[in-house]
């Protein structure tokens, strides 16, 4: 049964083959969306490439080949692995597919298409480029929940008990804040267990809850809600916010105690800004580099997987924002300051 050793030097030779900085500084270089094109059929993207470019126009070629070759390096990844390492790999990939049913939820509750839904779409878990395809063709959030069911989703259980809520409401957090916790629990029952793995695992689902909930309980400052209901909005799992810290930062007469626990307790931000979205995106980032931090972990655990995972979804990210300032002739300088720095 192949482990951790066995994978993870299967997963350091594909680690060679990521995008160094000097190639994405010539790739951010190039004066057109069609010479980005050329340039990245000569890279470890070009197999894909090519198969989108007989299918698809120029970016949206270029979406769905960086999102085709992601999922095929997940897929090559499980290949490798057997058992119990397969099983909590599948567990670290089924967070895209949280990821992935937010945003299609999201864009089908604001009416949004699905062409432009799938510039953000990345199929790593169990959902594919196709399942993924036909979710966001639906014409709503329904559909989407009934697409999601004929798949055998683990994620339509949450969805379908908070289906009638929000017909009835329109409440589309509630429904993610449903998804969520089905998600938290989930995952942290999978990666039970006293090993060095699980524990790994755990960590980094718990990182993530901590996060989800300090960003929930920040757009919860402005909200016309009483304590009680603030509460609700709470997920538990976390390892560092609790129900009491999560009421403070939900209130901006409480809001710098709750900053002051979060710094005690080693949060990734040390300052919460007032500007929110920078904030949440300085957060994410800062989640990205505890993550690729971990290829100097254990050299044999799921510390390499969980590494090289993010190190590749930056470089995914990093080559869409590229082809998508060729497109809209921004600033080098603005864009390289966006690029995620993995």
């Amino acid at each position: 049964m192949p482990d951790f050793p066995y994978i993870n030097a299967r997963v350091r030779a594909m680690r060679s083959r990521l995008l160094d900085a000097g190639r994405l500084e010539e790739l951010l270089a190039l004066p057109t969306v069609e010479a980005f094109i050329q340039a990245l059929n000569t890279t470890p993207y070009g197999h894909e490439v090519q198969e989108a470019l007989a299918r698809y126009p120029a970016l949206q070629a270029v979406d769905a080949a960086l999102a085709r070759h992601f999922y095929r390096t997940t897929r090559r990844i499980l290949d490798f692995a057997d058992g119990r390492p397969r099983q909590l790999i599948e567990i670290v990939l089924l967070r895209w597919d949280l990821a992935n049913l937010r945003l299609i939820l999201r864009g089908k509750h604001g009416g949004a298409r699905a062409e432009d839904l799938a510039i953000n779409l990345i199929p790593a878990g169990s959902l594919n480029e196709a399942a993924l395809r036909e979710l966001a063709e639906q014409p709503d959030v329904p559909g989407v929940v009934g697409a999601l069911s004929a798949l055998d989703h683990p994620f339509v259980t949450p969805l379908q008990e908070g289906l009638a809520q929000y017909l009835e409401t329109k409440d589309l957090f509630a429904l993610e804040l449903r998804l969520e916790r089905f998600s938290a629990f989930h995952g942290l029952r999978a990666a039970r267990g006293a090993g060095y793995n699980e524990t790994v695992v755990r960590a980094l689902l718990e990182a993530e809850l901590d996060a989800t909930n300090v960003k929930t309980a920040l757009k919860l400052q402005g909200a016309a809600v009483d304590r009680d209901d603030k509460a609700r909005f709470f997920i538990p799992g976390g390892r560092i916010v609790t129900p009491e810290v999560f009421l403070l930062l939900a209130d901006r007469e409480t809001a710098a105690q709750g900053a002051k626990w979060l710094r005690l307790q080693g949060f990734p931000v040390k300052t919460i800004s007032d500007d929110l979205p920078a904030f949440e995106r300085e957060l994410d980032l800062a989640l990205l580099r505890l993550q690729t931090e971990r290829y100097l972990g254990d050299p044999l655990s799921i510390d390499v997987v969980i590494a090289y995972l993010a190190m590749k979804h930056g470089e995914v990210k990093n080559l869409r924002l590229i082809a998508r300032s060729k497109q809209l002739g921004l600033p080098r300088d603005r864009v390289r300051k966006e690029m995620i720095g993995v």
